[in-house]
């Protein structure tokens, strides 16, 4: 029997891409992954367009191929990957958007990477037919990942990408709300293999992907993976609370050579000076710990499914 591939799509905003993709996943089943079964996994986050009815024409369509479910409202991509992750069969599943920026055609390249026995391979863009200021703090952003988090990280950035089930199965236990994908699969250490490509220019609609969203997970993942906030308001906090000592034993020498100070202000100036400086690098080291700790003891979970969905699994509304 053959073994399953099963592809797991994440969809927001997607009503122009999805009568273009889908048809033009069906047609490459025969073509390019003939020795496998395929499955389609969709997953639509909560998407506010008309996605969802789309979704379900073509699960109509094509039943046996195409696996749907949607959330109840929008819970992000990384949400939307993991829960397309935990319903999928397959014994080998891969990951592409929902506009085929990505080359459909590279899925071959990837699994035969996958048949000489690496678990996971990732296509990296080493360039792409896009530009602008969103383009340009991705690119920040993944040499900032590969600098201070995991060197083994591509500068070009992932988000295509192909696992076994085994590996599919690790990722999932990990317990970290606030975790991304590609980080996790890379830290999972297994045998990898990365292949390089040019990513398209968006042809159709417009992507919701936004900068305001890129920062927040700019956010998400250097306060979950990495010291450097920490680091950087430690440095901020010993900086000065050095140059308030500095400034303390200046007031102390002129309140000592020129002593027409009113009588107190040295002493006060001094201590404001030093404590402030001190409070400053506490309070930037506990604020992060303690929102940490606050954001992993909600126990919200990544996602819930709609009412409507069809595809139900049992682990559905728990946190993965």
């Amino acid at each position: 029997m053959s073994k399953i591939f099963s592809i797991v799509i994440p969809i927001y905003k997607n009503e122009q891409n999805l009568p273009v993709t889908i048809p033009a996943l069906i047609d490459a089943i025969p073509v390019l992954f003939s020795d496998y079964q395929v499955e389609i996994v969709m997953v639509n986050d909560g998407s506010p367009d008309n996605s969802w009815q789309i979704m379900q024409e073509y699960k109509q369509k094509y039943p046996e191929i195409i696996n749907i479910a949607s959330f109840r409202r929008n819970f992000g991509q990384t949400a939307a990957v993991y829960h397309g992750l935990s319903i999928a069969k397959g014994d080998v599943i891969g990951v592409i958007s929902a506009d085929l920026q990505d080359p459909l055609e590279l899925f071959a390249d990837m699994l035969k990477k996958y048949e000489e026995g690496f678990q996971l391979v990732c296509a990296v863009r080493k360039s792409r037919d896009e530009h602008g200021i969103s383009v340009l703090f991705s690119r920040i952003t993944h040499k900032l990942i590969k600098r201070f988090i995991d060197p083994e990280y591509p500068s070009g950035g992932f988000d295509f990408y192909l696992m076994d089930k085994s590996v599919r199965d690790d990722l999932l236990a990990v317990s970290e709300k606030n975790c991304q994908p590609q980080i996790s699969l890379l830290w999972l250490s297994v045998p990898t293999s990365f292949i390089s490509y040019t990513r398209r220019k968006r042809e159709v609609g417009k992507s919701g992907w936004t900068l305001s969203k890129k920062l927040k997970l700019f956010i998400d993942i250097f306060t979950t993976y990495s010291y450097l906030p920490l680091r950087i308001m430690t440095c901020v906090g010993c900086v000065s609370a050095a140059l308030a000592f500095l400034y303390s034993l200046y007031l102390l020498i002129m309140g000592i050579v020129m002593p027409r100070t009113v009588p107190g202000w040295t002493t006060l100036a001094v201590l404001i000076a030093f404590f402030s400086g001190l409070i400053l690098l506490c309070l930037g080291i506990l604020g992060e710990y303690l929102w940490r700790i606050f954001d992993e003891v909600k126990k919200k979970p990544r996602y819930l499914l709609s009412k409507d969905n069809k595809q139900r699994d049992g682990k559905g509304d728990k946190e993965q």
